[in-house]
């Protein structure tokens, strides 16, 4: 078989769309898609490199991945990255030392405190040399203003995902935190930049965790923001129908812009790739 999909032995999965029905980033609340828990386990036993990769960033890694598991998608806590956990691996490595003012819940503050970022709070005296916006329940006028003096000050301004509307297959929401990281490049003259999907930064992040050369790699998602992701690592990209993106939407879609496959949904795409992975569990075995 030569088609490069199904010659793929590392896989990037969207979740809100793709792997689970929601109305809520992350799969909160929702149910696994149809063929979800069988596709994640048939690349397991293939021996395949999965990460699961959502733009949720209101909870860790380990919790959205214990919910996944909850609802029988059998997806390590190892395995799975968020924007939270991406955004703070950026500022780890491009800001060593920096002061960073995060407007965001656990899921984006947790994983900053573990490569030992210094936090800085919206009372301190001095202003932040970074600032980050992720997801939360709710953000505080203290927190925002301190947020637009710092950037309005020269701190660069991140944020998890820029994107308008969230898509879980069960209607669209407001993506809050980009209307927040919005507002405060809009106070302060700055445009936000984006940290989650499908910054290259992000890209970088998944191919070095999956360990195999971009042509070896396909991102599976509901949205055009996971084929601009494949694009920019270099990799394939698989699209579902069961959340974002209709086939309306694909046949306005050219060049470099279109998926490499488009499916109905992950049922499809584990049928298709069943030779194949039928193929790399004898190799093993």
């Amino acid at each position: 078989m030569n088609d490069p999909i199904r010659n793929s032995r590392g896989w990037v999965l969207d979740v809100d769309g793709c792997l689970m029905r929601t109305k809520r980033a992350g799969g909160a609340g929702g149910e696994a898609m149809p063929g979800a828990a069988e596709l994640v386990a048939a690349l397991y036993a293939a021996g395949h490199a999965v990460v699961v990769c959502t733009n949720a960033s209101e909870k860790t890694p380990a919790e959205y991945a214990a919910h996944l598991r909850s609802r029988g998608i059998g997806i390590r806590d190892e395995d799975f990255a968020t924007a939270g956990s991406a955004a703070a691996g950026y500022i780890a490595h491009r800001h060593p030392g920096a002061r960073v003012l995060a407007l965001g819940a656990e899921g984006l503050t947790a994983p900053l405190r573990s490569l030992g970022v210094s936090l800085a709070g919206p009372g301190d005296p001095d202003v932040a040399d970074v600032v980050v916006v992720g997801a939360a329940n709710g953000y505080s006028t203290e927190m925002i203003n301190a947020a637009s003096l710092a950037v309005d000050a020269g701190a660069p301004l991140y944020t998890t995902v820029d994107v308008p509307w969230f898509y879980g297959g069960l209607g669209k929401s407001v993506c809050v935190s980009a209307a927040i990281a919005n507002a405060v490049g809009w106070a302060a003259g700055a445009v936000p930049q984006v940290l989650g999907k499908p910054s290259a930064a992000l890209g970088e992040t998944l191919l070095r965790r999956l360990g195999l050369p971009a042509a070896e790699v396909t991102v599976v998602g509901d949205a055009t923001v996971e084929i601009d992701l494949a694009r920019s690592m270099g990799a394939n990209s698989a699209l579902v129908l069961s959340g974002a993106t209709s086939p309306g939407l694909i046949a306005t879609l050219e060049g470099a812009a279109r998926p490499d496959l488009a499916l109905a949904d992950v049922a499809e795409l584990l049928e298709f790739l069943t030779p194949s992975l039928s193929l790399s569990q004898g190799a093993r075995s």
